[in-house]
């Protein structure tokens, strides 16, 4: 007997993670969900749509994908880091940027 849940679920990954506009700049047929889920978890949140994140939430779960993104926060621009902050209803403090410490000196000095 066939599972075709599995065969629904593979052919939903392959669309997924055969997205250029998410995996453009590696090898897509190296890229396996289960052993990159951070980084393929973080292409989404950096540069998906509402589809791939509905995939990532449904695949990893909610809380796989909430921790990879306060893990990964200080990478996103201001907009989208707010956006995810609103997204998966987390306290302010916890998406603020850490602001550095060190002066910068101007660009003409560099």
């Amino acid at each position: 007997m066939v599972d075709f849940s599995f065969i629904l679920c593979y052919n939903r990954n392959m669309q997924i993670l055969e997205k250029i506009n998410l995996f453009w700049d590696i090898d897509r047929n190296e890229i396996d969900p289960q052993v990159h889920g951070s980084f393929v978890v973080e292409r989404i949140l950096e540069k998906g749509d509402m589809e791939d994140i509905a995939w990532a939430v449904n695949f990893y779960g909610q809380e796989f994908v909430r921790n990879v993104f306060q893990k990964n926060s200080n990478k996103f621009d201001l907009k989208s880091n707010n956006f995810w902050c609103l997204y998966f209803n987390l306290n302010k403090t916890e998406c603020t940027r850490k602001q550095s410490t060190r002066k910068q000196s101007p660009f003409w000095q560099r």
